[in-house]
Protein backbone atom coordinates (compact mmCIF):
# COMPACT_ATOMS: atom_id res chain seq x y z
CA UNK A 1 0.00 0.00 0.00
CA UNK A 2 2.77 2.03 0.60
CA UNK A 3 4.07 2.51 -3.09
CA UNK A 4 0.72 3.11 -4.56
CA UNK A 5 0.88 6.93 -2.59
CA UNK A 6 1.53 9.62 -4.89
CA UNK A 7 5.06 11.57 -5.49
CA UNK A 8 4.63 14.62 -3.75
CA UNK A 9 8.28 15.58 -3.30
CA UNK A 10 8.50 18.07 -6.27
CA UNK A 11 5.43 20.32 -4.09
CA UNK A 12 7.63 20.13 -0.77
CA UNK A 13 10.44 21.51 -2.64
CA UNK A 14 8.79 24.44 -4.92
CA UNK A 15 10.25 27.83 -4.44
CA UNK A 16 7.10 29.64 -3.39
CA UNK A 17 8.79 32.78 -4.18
CA UNK A 18 8.09 32.22 -8.01
CA UNK A 19 4.44 32.99 -7.24
CA UNK A 20 3.32 36.97 -8.05
CA UNK A 21 0.53 38.45 -6.18
CA UNK A 22 -2.46 38.71 -8.49
CA UNK A 23 -5.15 41.87 -7.45
CA UNK A 24 -9.04 41.05 -7.55
CA UNK A 25 -11.30 43.39 -9.62
CA UNK A 26 -14.77 43.00 -9.19
CA UNK A 27 -16.34 44.01 -13.23
CA UNK A 28 -19.72 44.19 -12.48
CA UNK A 29 -21.17 45.80 -9.65
CA UNK A 30 -25.09 44.88 -8.48
CA UNK A 31 -27.09 47.85 -8.08
CA UNK A 32 -27.90 48.89 -4.71
CA UNK A 33 -31.45 49.57 -3.32
CA UNK A 34 -32.11 53.17 -4.33
CA UNK A 35 -31.12 52.16 -7.91
CA UNK A 36 -33.27 49.12 -8.18
CA UNK A 37 -36.59 51.30 -6.30
CA UNK A 38 -35.82 53.78 -8.90
CA UNK A 39 -35.64 51.25 -11.97
CA UNK A 40 -39.31 49.39 -10.36
CA UNK A 41 -41.00 52.42 -9.79
CA UNK A 42 -43.66 53.49 -12.48
CA UNK A 43 -43.66 56.73 -14.72
CA UNK A 44 -47.27 57.72 -13.56
CA UNK A 45 -48.77 57.10 -10.88
CA UNK A 46 -52.89 56.69 -10.44
CA UNK A 47 -54.70 59.70 -9.11
CA UNK A 48 -56.46 58.34 -5.90
CA UNK A 49 -57.74 62.13 -4.81
CA UNK A 50 -61.57 60.61 -5.82
CA UNK A 51 -60.68 57.30 -2.98
CA UNK A 52 -59.88 59.98 -0.39
CA UNK A 53 -62.26 62.37 -0.50
CA UNK A 54 -65.30 59.88 -0.57
CA UNK A 55 -67.76 60.12 1.86
CA UNK A 56 -68.51 57.04 3.28
CA UNK A 57 -71.89 57.75 5.12
CA UNK A 58 -73.59 57.83 1.36
CA UNK A 59 -73.30 53.96 1.50
CA UNK A 60 -76.32 52.14 2.14
CA UNK A 61 -76.35 49.11 4.76
CA UNK A 62 -76.82 45.55 2.67
CA UNK A 63 -77.38 42.21 3.99
CA UNK A 64 -76.04 39.17 2.06
CA UNK A 65 -78.32 36.54 0.68
CA UNK A 66 -77.23 32.98 -0.03
CA UNK A 67 -79.02 31.90 -3.05
CA UNK A 68 -77.18 28.52 -3.62
CA UNK A 69 -76.83 27.13 -0.12
CA UNK A 70 -74.27 24.11 -0.42
CA UNK A 71 -74.78 20.78 0.92
CA UNK A 72 -73.80 19.51 4.10
CA UNK A 73 -71.45 16.67 3.87
CA UNK A 74 -73.76 14.20 4.66
CA UNK A 75 -75.80 14.96 1.63
CA UNK A 76 -72.95 14.55 -0.16
CA UNK A 77 -71.83 11.34 1.19
CA UNK A 78 -75.10 9.99 0.59
CA UNK A 79 -75.51 11.19 -3.65
CA UNK A 80 -72.04 9.53 -3.81
CA UNK A 81 -73.45 6.07 -2.60
CA UNK A 82 -76.37 6.67 -4.30
CA UNK A 83 -75.83 8.07 -8.09
CA UNK A 84 -73.77 5.27 -9.88
CA UNK A 85 -76.93 2.63 -8.66
CA UNK A 86 -79.92 5.41 -10.03
CA UNK A 87 -79.92 2.77 -12.92
CA UNK A 88 -79.58 -0.51 -11.22
CA UNK A 89 -82.80 0.60 -8.72
CA UNK A 90 -84.86 1.09 -11.23
CA UNK A 91 -83.97 -2.12 -13.61
CA UNK A 92 -86.99 -4.66 -13.99
CA UNK A 93 -85.63 -7.59 -11.88
CA UNK A 94 -88.34 -9.64 -13.56
CA UNK A 95 -86.60 -10.11 -16.64
CA UNK A 96 -83.22 -11.91 -15.24
CA UNK A 97 -82.99 -15.32 -16.10
CA UNK A 98 -81.51 -18.45 -13.64
CA UNK A 99 -78.35 -19.53 -14.65
CA UNK A 100 -76.30 -22.22 -13.37
CA UNK A 101 -72.68 -21.27 -13.14
CA UNK A 102 -70.34 -24.27 -14.46
CA UNK A 103 -66.44 -24.84 -14.18
CA UNK A 104 -65.19 -24.86 -17.33
CA UNK A 105 -61.43 -25.53 -16.11
CA UNK A 106 -60.98 -27.25 -12.73
CA UNK A 107 -58.25 -26.56 -10.92
CA UNK A 108 -55.39 -29.81 -10.63
CA UNK A 109 -55.66 -31.61 -7.25
CA UNK A 110 -52.39 -32.40 -5.14
CA UNK A 111 -51.52 -35.59 -6.60
CA UNK A 112 -51.98 -34.07 -10.17
CA UNK A 113 -49.56 -31.30 -9.24
CA UNK A 114 -46.91 -33.78 -7.39
CA UNK A 115 -46.92 -36.42 -10.96
CA UNK A 116 -46.52 -33.33 -12.80
CA UNK A 117 -43.44 -32.47 -10.32
CA UNK A 118 -42.47 -35.81 -10.62
CA UNK A 119 -42.11 -36.45 -14.59
CA UNK A 120 -40.58 -33.03 -15.58
CA UNK A 121 -38.09 -34.14 -12.78
CA UNK A 122 -37.56 -36.86 -14.07
CA UNK A 123 -34.74 -39.62 -12.05
CA UNK A 124 -33.45 -38.36 -9.28
CA UNK A 125 -28.81 -38.54 -9.36
CA UNK A 126 -27.43 -41.61 -7.96
CA UNK A 127 -26.07 -40.34 -4.43
CA UNK A 128 -24.08 -43.76 -3.34
CA UNK A 129 -20.43 -42.62 -4.62
CA UNK A 130 -20.63 -39.41 -2.38
CA UNK A 131 -21.97 -40.77 0.81
CA UNK A 132 -19.60 -43.61 0.84
CA UNK A 133 -16.50 -41.89 -0.10
CA UNK A 134 -13.82 -41.42 2.41
CA UNK A 135 -12.82 -38.27 3.80
CA UNK A 136 -9.29 -39.90 5.18
CA UNK A 137 -8.10 -39.43 1.31
CA UNK A 138 -8.65 -35.81 1.26
CA UNK A 139 -5.62 -33.22 2.40
CA UNK A 140 -4.96 -30.31 4.61
CA UNK A 141 -5.00 -26.88 2.62
CA UNK A 142 -4.18 -23.55 4.44
CA UNK A 143 -6.17 -20.42 3.03
CA UNK A 144 -4.00 -17.61 1.66
CA UNK A 145 -5.81 -14.36 1.51
CA UNK A 146 -4.24 -12.61 -1.42
CA UNK A 147 -5.85 -9.35 -0.99
CA UNK A 148 -5.11 -7.73 2.15
CA UNK A 149 -6.74 -4.93 3.47
CA UNK A 150 -4.78 -1.88 5.43
CA UNK A 151 -5.33 -2.14 9.12
CA UNK A 152 -6.63 0.94 11.06
CA UNK A 153 -3.39 2.27 11.77
CA UNK A 154 -2.07 1.63 7.99
CA UNK A 155 -5.22 4.30 7.19
CA UNK A 156 -4.41 6.62 10.04
CA UNK A 157 -0.43 6.71 8.81
CA UNK A 158 -1.99 7.43 4.90
CA UNK A 159 -4.49 10.12 6.07
CA UNK A 160 -1.51 12.25 8.25
CA UNK A 161 0.85 12.19 5.44
CA UNK A 162 -1.47 13.34 2.55
CA UNK A 163 -2.85 15.98 5.28
CA UNK A 164 0.91 16.78 6.35
CA UNK A 165 2.12 18.80 3.81
CA UNK A 166 -1.29 21.04 3.40
CA UNK A 167 -1.51 21.86 7.17
CA UNK A 168 2.04 22.93 6.79
CA UNK A 169 1.66 25.29 3.94
CA UNK A 170 2.13 28.77 4.32
CA UNK A 171 -0.47 31.33 3.08
CA UNK A 172 1.90 34.27 3.19
CA UNK A 173 3.91 32.77 -0.04
CA UNK A 174 0.64 33.20 -2.21
CA UNK A 175 0.24 36.41 -3.74
CA UNK A 176 -2.56 38.59 -4.58
CA UNK A 177 -4.52 37.69 -8.02
CA UNK A 178 -6.98 39.82 -9.99
CA UNK A 179 -10.17 37.92 -11.17
CA UNK A 180 -11.43 39.14 -14.93
CA UNK A 181 -14.37 38.42 -15.33
CA UNK A 182 -14.60 37.32 -19.35
CA UNK A 183 -18.97 37.49 -19.77
CA UNK A 184 -19.96 40.29 -17.26
CA UNK A 185 -23.81 39.39 -16.31
CA UNK A 186 -26.24 42.33 -17.60
CA UNK A 187 -27.47 44.71 -15.13
CA UNK A 188 -30.86 45.49 -13.20
CA UNK A 189 -31.30 48.55 -15.93
CA UNK A 190 -29.87 46.78 -18.53
CA UNK A 191 -32.96 44.14 -17.92
CA UNK A 192 -35.68 46.28 -17.18
CA UNK A 193 -34.67 48.35 -20.56
CA UNK A 194 -34.40 45.26 -22.36
CA UNK A 195 -38.30 44.37 -20.96
CA UNK A 196 -39.90 47.79 -21.83
CA UNK A 197 -41.72 48.35 -25.07
CA UNK A 198 -40.72 50.34 -27.85
CA UNK A 199 -44.04 52.26 -27.61
CA UNK A 200 -45.85 52.73 -24.63
CA UNK A 201 -49.66 53.29 -24.95
CA UNK A 202 -51.51 55.98 -24.53
CA UNK A 203 -53.27 56.40 -21.16
CA UNK A 204 -54.32 60.08 -21.42
CA UNK A 205 -58.08 59.29 -22.21
CA UNK A 206 -58.03 56.23 -19.01
CA UNK A 207 -56.95 59.33 -15.99
CA UNK A 208 -59.17 61.65 -18.09
CA UNK A 209 -62.49 59.38 -18.14
CA UNK A 210 -66.05 60.44 -16.17
CA UNK A 211 -66.74 57.33 -13.61
CA UNK A 212 -70.26 59.25 -13.90
CA UNK A 213 -71.22 58.11 -16.76
CA UNK A 214 -71.07 54.79 -16.14
CA UNK A 215 -74.66 53.34 -15.56
CA UNK A 216 -75.93 51.03 -12.79
CA UNK A 217 -76.09 47.08 -13.58
CA UNK A 218 -78.21 44.55 -11.61
CA UNK A 219 -75.93 40.92 -11.43
CA UNK A 220 -78.70 38.28 -12.70
CA UNK A 221 -77.66 35.00 -11.89
CA UNK A 222 -78.69 32.54 -14.99
CA UNK A 223 -77.52 29.31 -13.98
CA UNK A 224 -79.99 28.37 -10.12
CA UNK A 225 -78.70 25.40 -8.11
CA UNK A 226 -81.55 23.21 -6.41
CA UNK A 227 -81.83 24.42 -2.77
CA UNK A 228 -81.38 21.65 0.00
CA UNK A 229 -85.26 21.07 0.36
CA UNK A 230 -85.66 20.18 -3.45
CA UNK A 231 -82.26 17.89 -3.42
CA UNK A 232 -83.65 16.10 -0.08
CA UNK A 233 -86.67 15.23 -2.16
CA UNK A 234 -84.61 13.72 -5.38
CA UNK A 235 -83.14 11.46 -2.66
CA UNK A 236 -86.31 10.31 -1.18
CA UNK A 237 -87.79 9.67 -4.96
CA UNK A 238 -84.82 7.71 -5.52
CA UNK A 239 -85.04 5.47 -2.44
CA UNK A 240 -88.54 4.77 -2.36
CA UNK A 241 -88.12 1.62 -4.94
CA UNK A 242 -84.92 -0.10 -2.58
CA UNK A 243 -87.05 1.04 0.92
CA UNK A 244 -90.29 -0.92 -0.84
CA UNK A 245 -88.00 -4.15 -1.95
CA UNK A 246 -89.71 -6.70 -0.61
CA UNK A 247 -87.43 -9.29 0.80
CA UNK A 248 -89.32 -11.93 1.63
CA UNK A 249 -88.72 -12.99 -2.40
CA UNK A 250 -85.36 -13.75 -2.08
CA UNK A 251 -84.22 -17.58 -2.10
CA UNK A 252 -81.57 -18.99 0.13
CA UNK A 253 -78.59 -20.26 -2.00
CA UNK A 254 -76.17 -22.96 -0.08
CA UNK A 255 -72.17 -21.99 -1.32
CA UNK A 256 -70.85 -25.08 -2.67
CA UNK A 257 -66.59 -25.22 -2.79
CA UNK A 258 -65.48 -26.81 -6.28
CA UNK A 259 -61.91 -26.77 -5.91
CA UNK A 260 -61.02 -27.44 -2.58
CA UNK A 261 -57.60 -26.42 -1.74
CA UNK A 262 -55.17 -28.67 -0.41
CA UNK A 263 -54.33 -28.66 3.11
CA UNK A 264 -50.22 -28.23 4.93
CA UNK A 265 -50.11 -31.86 5.29
CA UNK A 266 -51.20 -32.70 1.83
CA UNK A 267 -48.41 -30.59 0.21
CA UNK A 268 -45.71 -31.24 2.40
CA UNK A 269 -46.33 -35.23 1.60
CA UNK A 270 -46.82 -33.90 -2.17
CA UNK A 271 -43.41 -32.24 -2.19
CA UNK A 272 -41.33 -34.94 -0.45
CA UNK A 273 -38.72 -37.07 -2.60
CA UNK A 274 -39.69 -40.91 -2.95
CA UNK A 275 -35.36 -41.52 -2.01
CA UNK A 276 -34.56 -39.06 0.68
CA UNK A 277 -30.77 -38.58 0.53
CA UNK A 278 -28.40 -40.54 3.36
CA UNK A 279 -27.15 -38.45 6.14
CA UNK A 280 -25.59 -41.05 8.18
CA UNK A 281 -22.21 -39.92 7.20
CA UNK A 282 -22.73 -36.02 8.78
CA UNK A 283 -24.47 -37.55 11.95
CA UNK A 284 -21.36 -39.74 12.84
CA UNK A 285 -18.92 -36.58 11.74
CA UNK A 286 -16.49 -36.19 14.78
CA UNK A 287 -16.94 -32.65 15.88
CA UNK A 288 -13.38 -32.75 17.39
CA UNK A 289 -11.73 -32.92 13.96
CA UNK A 290 -12.52 -28.92 13.56
CA UNK A 291 -10.13 -26.62 14.52
CA UNK A 292 -10.90 -22.89 16.20
CA UNK A 293 -10.64 -20.18 13.79
CA UNK A 294 -10.82 -15.96 14.66
CA UNK A 295 -12.55 -13.68 12.84
CA UNK A 296 -10.28 -10.42 11.97
CA UNK A 297 -12.01 -7.21 10.93
CA UNK A 298 -10.14 -5.89 7.67
CA UNK A 299 -12.09 -2.80 7.27
CA UNK A 300 -12.13 -1.28 10.55
CA UNK A 301 -14.18 2.28 10.53
CA UNK A 302 -12.81 5.17 12.34
CA UNK A 303 -13.60 6.07 15.66
CA UNK A 304 -15.44 8.96 17.32
CA UNK A 305 -11.57 10.60 17.49
CA UNK A 306 -10.76 10.29 14.34
CA UNK A 307 -14.24 11.69 12.53
CA UNK A 308 -13.87 14.95 15.27
CA UNK A 309 -10.70 15.28 13.93
CA UNK A 310 -11.71 15.57 10.44
CA UNK A 311 -14.49 18.18 11.14
CA UNK A 312 -11.90 19.97 12.93
CA UNK A 313 -10.05 20.57 10.06
CA UNK A 314 -12.68 20.90 7.83
CA UNK A 315 -14.33 23.54 9.41
CA UNK A 316 -10.94 25.40 10.41
CA UNK A 317 -11.28 28.42 7.61
CA UNK A 318 -15.10 28.67 8.53
CA UNK A 319 -14.13 29.67 11.81
CA UNK A 320 -11.18 31.69 11.09
CA UNK A 321 -13.50 33.74 8.91
CA UNK A 322 -12.83 37.76 10.01
CA UNK A 323 -16.68 38.84 10.37
CA UNK A 324 -15.59 42.38 10.65
CA UNK A 325 -14.93 42.52 6.99
CA UNK A 326 -18.74 41.79 6.71
CA UNK A 327 -21.28 44.76 5.93
CA UNK A 328 -24.72 45.74 7.52
CA UNK A 329 -28.05 45.35 4.89
CA UNK A 330 -31.20 46.24 5.72
CA UNK A 331 -33.62 44.60 4.35
CA UNK A 332 -36.42 46.68 2.53
CA UNK A 333 -40.13 45.90 1.21
CA UNK A 334 -39.96 46.81 -2.36
CA UNK A 335 -44.04 45.96 -3.07
CA UNK A 336 -45.98 46.60 0.49
CA UNK A 337 -49.27 45.09 0.21
CA UNK A 338 -52.40 47.48 1.07
CA UNK A 339 -54.06 47.48 4.35
CA UNK A 340 -57.51 46.73 5.64
CA UNK A 341 -58.32 50.24 5.12
CA UNK A 342 -57.07 50.77 1.78
CA UNK A 343 -58.86 47.63 0.17
CA UNK A 344 -62.36 48.83 2.05
CA UNK A 345 -61.45 52.28 0.53
CA UNK A 346 -60.77 50.51 -3.22
CA UNK A 347 -64.07 48.41 -3.05
CA UNK A 348 -66.03 51.12 -1.83
CA UNK A 349 -64.90 53.48 -4.77
CA UNK A 350 -65.68 50.41 -7.65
Amino acid sequence: MASDKPNVSEVKDFDHSKLKRVQTTEKNTLPNDETIKQELAPDVFPDRSEVKDFDTKCLKHVETVEKNPIPSKDTIDEEKKNKPFEGVKIYDKARLNHVETEVKNALPSSQDVYQEMKNAAGDLPDRSEVTAFDQGKLKHVKTTEKNVLPDKSTIQEEKIDSRAEVKEFSKDKLKHVDTVEKNPLPTAGDIVASRMPKVKPDRSEVTTFDKDNLKKVDTTEKSVLPDQKAIQEELVESRAEVKSFDKSSLKHVDTVEKNPLPDAGTLAEALRPNNLPDRSAVADFPKGNLKHVETKEKNVIPDKDAIREELVNSRAEVKSFDKSKLQHVETKEKNPLPDAKSIAEEKSAS
